[in-house]
């Protein structure tokens, strides 16, 4: 089993660790167990992957630069998608590379497009190396969304979105997928 545990912190925070290296063979896939994911949002909240474990699957969504026209499109289509996601047993999580402060960052683009979601700063592109938005760490992150069923497994990759649809497009394919039985498995 892969366990990868990360803290994705804001670019003034004093703690940055990983405990673990990302390479090119340790992408994500359909079919594989999700590391687990430990993250602070653009707000400064942590979230933690385990905890939506067993109860909602995870879109976690990327997408090149915060205040661009598709990117806009792409997060405006999530949020207006939102609370039927949610509905259907969806969070929504959105990175980036972009930082969290200033006037063009994550957290003024959420304020801006009133986001219910939160968005993660990918900076150091840990997890954008991970579920294969970048090949470099020099890259923005590519437009694409990973769906993480509620038992931790990662259950499709999209990396030919169309910004505006997204949103009715994940839910699309999520009211199709078949349902997926809580594992065994499942931690407390």
């Amino acid at each position: 089993m892969l366990k990868i545990l990360f803290l994705v912190t804001l670019p003034l925070a004093l703690a940055s660790v990983s405990t673990a290296q990302v390479t090119p063979s340790s992408v994500v896939v359909v079919g594989q167990e999700s590391p687990a994911l430990v993250v602070r949002d653009a707000t400064g909240q942590t979230r933690s992957s385990s905890d939506l474990r067993g109860k909602k699957s995870l879109l976690l969504t990327f997408f090149p630069r915060c205040f661009t026209g598709n990117c806009t499109s792409q997060l405006t289509s999530l949020r207006d998608a939102y609370p039927q996601l949610q509905k259907a047993g969806v969070e929504v999580w959105a990175v980036s590379t972009d930082g969290a402060e200033g006037p063009h960052g994550q957290r003024a683009f959420g304020k801006y497009l009133r986001l219910p979601f939160p968005l993660l700063p990918d900076s150091d592109r840990k997890l954008s190396l991970l579920f294969g938005a970048v090949r470099t760490k020099e890259q923005m992150a590519a437009r694409m969304s990973v769906l993480i069923n509620r038992n931790g497994t990662i259950a499709w990759i999209d990396k030919q979105i169309s910004p505006h649809t997204h949103g009715q497009d994940v839910l699309a394919k999520v009211k199709t997928m078949p349902a997926v039985p809580i594992s065994s498995s499942t931690p407390p």
